[in-house]
């Protein structure tokens, strides 16, 4: 498997271990082991994950960079709400009081 050169083997190490996110850690763990000069299906096994995901990170390593491999679901805004942020303070000023029918909120 080819790795491009963004950074050198010992460099991708300091990134294993510098790595504070655990994805990130796993994708750096992986392309090192494929700089290494480790089969995919090797790979793998060392970090427990499909042969596909391996081919998939370093791919993802070659055509982006060290950027390619940060976990990008922490930038997610995530779905849109439901209710307007004026409909949302309606109901929350609501909550504060009793509820309509005299049960439990």
């Amino acid at each position: 498997m080819t790795v491009a050169d963004h950074l050198t083997l010992n460099e991708l190490w300091r990134r294993v271990k510098k790595a504070k996110d655990p994805i990130e850690k796993h994708r750096f763990l992986a392309v090192y082991h494929a700089k290494r000069g480790l089969a995919a299906k090797e790979i793998a096994k060392i970090t427990l994950s499909s042969t596909r995901w391996v081919q998939e990170t370093v791919r993802r390593y070659n055509r982006e960079g060290p950027e390619g491999l940060k976990d990008k679901r922490h930038q997610n805004p995530g779905q849109k709400p439901k209710l307007t942020p004026e409909e949302q303070r309606r109901v929350l000023e609501a909550l504060q009081g009793p509820p309509p029918d005299g049960g439990l909120w």
